[in-house]
């Protein structure tokens, strides 16, 4: 079989939206999270495509590069259709990426794979080696929750540096270039949690095909182990609520400490994916 390769940037044409859509909608595992579905027609989002295409028209394979936060730090994912992936179309659309991320000046490249059978062995055909895994969580809407006493939940418009304040607390400085791109992405909204008027803990959200993902989510290190994080998740499923979602969902690394909190406030696994860096790095 013929497949003829080329590369279109974000945002991507209808016709080719549609056409990757249609392919993902004939495969068994979701991988539209992972491919960042959502964003490949948002004019303000910085990735490309490379697509695999037959002699009649049809779309076989593609592979997405999405540089998130705009910081040139890139990563990617590919799908090929169950009935040519023996063809070597997979290691064809890597290169194509590999070409994409040259031309546009990438920093850096994460290669995202949800786990599955044989995407381990390709991947690291490819030359790349596991960094870490991230397990994504669903949680189901809760229509009926109050916040304890003295405690409200507020946008933090005004009080960006309150919200840079809790957050590089809980991580560090890397997260000031993320709070600034939450807050200047008008999808996306930056929340405050207040006990007795002190800001205790931050988060961002998104709705996105029916979920709600929370986002940049922490708790002051002098806060934790008080309830707040939970109080705020039960929040979030109630904010979603209040906007008819469907749910509530977020990524942790596995090795995280908060996965634990994560399951007490109602989080389940959905899926695993695995992320790769070249075996250069490091």
């Amino acid at each position: 079989m013929e497949l003829a390769l080329s590369i279109e940037s974000f945002p991507l044409s209808e016709e080719t939206d549609r056409d990757m859509n249609n392919l993902l909608d004939g495969l068994g595992t979701d991988y539209r999270t992972v491919t960042g579905a959502s964003v490949w027609r948002l004019p303000d989002v910085r990735g490309f495509a490379v697509l695999a295409y037959t002699e009649e028209g049809e779309l076989k394979g593609f592979a997405t590069a999405i540089d998130i936060v705009n910081l040139d730090q890139y990563e990617w994912s590919a799908v090929v259709s169950p009935d040519i992936r023996r063809q070597s179309v997979g290691a064809a659309l890597a290169e194509g990426i590999r070409h994409g991320l040259k031309q546009r000046g990438a920093e850096g490249e994460l290669a995202a794979c949800v786990e599955e059978e044989g995407a381990a062995a390709f991947i690291q055909s490819l030359g790349y080696k596991p960094a870490f895994k991230e397990i994504q969580l669903a949680a189901p809407l809760l229509r009926d929750y109050e916040l304890p006493s003295g405690m409200e939940v507020v946008l933090a418009d005004e009080e960006e540096a309150e919200a840079e304040r809790v957050l590089t607390a809980a991580f560090d400085e890397n997260m000031l270039p993320v709070i600034a791109y939450n807050m200047a992405d008008e999808s996306r909204q930056v929340w405050l949690m207040r006990k007795d008027g002190r800001a205790v803990a931050s988060a961002a959200t998104l709705a996105e095909d029916g979920h709600l993902w929370v986002t940049a989510f922490g708790t002051h290190p002098d806060e934790q182990g008080k309830g707040y994080g939970k109080a705020f998740l039960h929040w979030c499923r109630q904010l979603a609520a209040r906007m008819e979602l469907r749910d509530v969902m977020l990524d942790v690394e596995t090795e995280n400490e908060a996965l634990a909190l994560y399951e007490r406030s109602g989080f389940t696994p959905v899926t695993t994916v695995a992320y790769w860096e070249p075996e250069s790095t490091g």
